[in-house]
């Protein structure tokens, strides 16, 4: 279970014609904001991707790399990337499903009958990852709709990290 102000899983993961990203060392000043997105046959997805890519700079000023992550393939994820026509934006493909549901703890759903869906893939999540490799937040959900808007994304991590502001959530005592 992923517990905001514990450390977050290890992600090292092809992408999309910017090599190996490894949250290890590619981590940005501030931290990283990992976005796990559906697929190629998510016209959401494809729409959050060319958000995200217009969002780049305003996170870089925060000094918060981001990357799109996906349980697709190699060639899926290109067509998607290209779909959206991002080109700045890290986009890493072939997260093993293992690894989505037990490291990252996402939903995964199989193919509807007759749809361009793979027969199994990891629904959407956000995670900010703090310089400390710790959970800051994370946001996973079970369907594609309702995602968090890049400039509220952009302008949480302003506060959070011009107040000094504590991860919540991380009470695990009884209760």
């Amino acid at each position: 279970m992923l517990i905001p102000g514990n450390p977050a899983p290890g992600l090292k993961i092809e992408t999309v014609g910017h090599g190996v990203f490894d949250l290890e060392a590619d981590k940005g000043e501030n931290g990283t904001l990992v976005i796990q997105y559906r697929g190629l046959h998510c016209p959401i997805c494809i729409k959050q991707m060319t958000e995200v890519e217009a969002a780049l700079d305003d996170f870089a000023t925060l000094g918060v790399e981001v990357i799109m992550i996906t349980t697709d393939t190699a060639d899926r994820a290109a067509e998607a990337a290209e779909k959206a026509g991002v080109s700045r934006l890290r986009v890493g493909h072939s997260l093993p499903l293992a690894a989505a549901r037990e490291d990252w703890g996402l939903n995964i759903s199989t193919a509807r009958e007759g749809s361009a869906e793979p027969a199994f893939f990891a629904e959407p999540g956000h995670f900010y990852i703090a310089t400390d490799r710790t959970l800051y937040y994370a946001w996973q959900q079970t369907t594609p709709f309702g995602r968090p808007a890049m400039a509220d994304i952009v302008g949480g991590l302003k506060f959070t990290l011009g107040n000094n502001y504590p991860a919540r959530g991380t009470y695990t005592g009884p209760l």
